[in-house]
């Protein structure tokens, strides 16, 4: 019976994969590639795993690009454009694509949200959108064990770079420290993401593009793509509006990483949407919002992530016998602002009182009135694997405490190669994560 069962499923496979040719996404798949860096930028991660007997040196020489990965076409509007990841380009001063013949086009921003680790490009010269065509975003929930093929930058004889696998989880939630930055919205493969594949589509059999390949497990088989359906909401928000939309209360919630702890609410914010609710708010366990119920944070990320701004929001807490209603507002500069300043001035057990933004630079005072220049914001899992971002202002401090938040801490430093970071604790009680809303 097992015999039989294994013969089928391998059948499968080779009939699916016959049914997917380079032919069918020729013309939707490019190679990016970054030809140098805007000031500071992230050291080489080794969560971008590098495998025996790929050919990154060949592409490397053809293209003379400093790093490559992949992104493809998508139409919005009767334009199209370029998906790819963010960490791809992250402060790329000229960012150009290849197609499977490796002629060159010219690319540029429209925008990127960094929770999503997703980036939006278009071509420079109009024209040169004419050449390609859009994927195909298959948006319907994605079922355990379908076939799928991630699918890189092209092979310098003008062949695709693909592996095939198949779907573990459909709506994967990463709640492990092993994987940085973004925590919802995946398809769960065994379809290996190899070094330069990030940004690249994911293809069922059909020739149809399940999501975005974005990252690996560390240490595990198991590898992470952004759902379709997010994508689209995503690219379409940043197309249409500058960036993600998100709802803001001025609420912190935190939950420690010890198992079944509660959600609380240990902060609110000054003047923010919630503010006049503070009473009942304030050291309160959160345990639904707008029906849906808290579990863990993880959780309150999922629903918040799914409510517009300027909308009504309903929270039942422990404090109150009644749902909380809160009328909320929109994630801006401004909040995002006040968001960096909270959390910094609240940390003075960690030697750092102050953080003063002048201009582009941003000044981190410690308590024994040294001041520090902050290049550099990141969080470290071990010696080798780190999330780092160069830091510009306090808006970008305020995004990345919010990214960053789920560790429960940052780590600042004014090297680029992040040796010797200041650690600051997002929470006033260690081992929490904490989530701004």
């Amino acid at each position: 019976m097992k015999i039989a069962l294994t013969f089928t499923l391998v059948l499968s496979a080779v009939i699916a994969f016959a049914q997917l040719d380079d032919s069918d996404f020729s013309d939707q798949v490019l190679t990016i590639g970054i030809h140098g860096r805007t000031t500071c930028q992230p050291p080489e991660s080794s969560l971008r795993p590098i495998p025996s007997g790929d050919s990154w040196e060949e592409i490397m020489e053809k293209t003379n690009a400093e790093t490559i990965g992949t992104g493809f076409v998508y139409q919005y509007n009767g334009e199209k454009y370029v998906i790819t990841c963010e960490h791809v380009v992250f402060r790329a001063s000229e960012i150009k694509a290849y197609d499977s013949a490796y002629n060159a086009y010219e690319l540029e921003y429209v925008g990127q949200d960094t929770f999503y680790d997703l980036t939006v490009l278009k071509f420079k010269n109009k024209s040169d959108a004419s050449r390609f065509a859009s994927v195909k975003l298959n948006t319907a929930p994605t079922i355990p064990g379908t076939l799928v093929w991630s699918v890189g930058y092209w092979e310098v004889a003008g062949t695709s770079s693909r592996r095939v696998g198949e779907v573990i989880a459909g709506n994967a939630m990463i709640e492990s420290d092993e994987v940085v930055a973004g925590k919802i919205d995946f398809i769960e493969t065994t379809s290996r993401l190899l070094r330069g594949y990030s940004g690249g589509p994911l293809y069922n059999a059909t020739g149809e593009v399940l999501g975005m390949n974005t990252k690996r497990h560390n240490g595990y088989d198991k590898y992470y793509t952004l759902q379709s359906s997010t994508v689209k909401r995503v690219v379409q928000e940043i197309i249409d509006y500058g960036g993600v939309r998100r709802a803001y209360l001025g609420l912190r919630f935190s939950q420690s990483k010890r198992a079944n702890e509660p959600v609380i609410i240990d902060a609110v914010l000054d003047d923010s949407p919630a503010s006049e609710k503070k009473a009942s708010l304030l050291g309160s366990q959160i345990k639904s919002i707008n029906g849906k119920t808290i579990i863990n944070i993880y959780d309150a990320l999922k629903i918040m992530e799914e409510i517009s701004p300027d909308t009504e929001v309903n929270l039942k807490v422990s404090n109150s016998s009644s749902p909380i209603k809160i009328k909320s507002q929109t994630i801006d500069n401004q909040r995002l602002k006040q968001i960096a300043e909270y959390a910094i001035r609240e940390n003075t057990d960690d030697d750092c009182l102050d953080i003063v933004e002048e201009g582009t630079h941003v000044t981190l005072i410690r308590s024994n009135d040294v001041e520090m220049n902050i290049e550099t914001v990141g969080f470290r899992l071990n010696e080798q694997d780190y999330l780092i971002y160069c830091l510009n202002d306090l808006v970008q401090f305020g995004t990345l405490t919010r990214l960053l938040g789920l560790y429960g801490r940052l780590e600042v430093d004014d090297h680029k190669r992040h040796y010797s970071p200041i650690k600051i604790r997002l929470s006033p009680t260690p081992n929490k994560r904490i989530l701004y809303y």
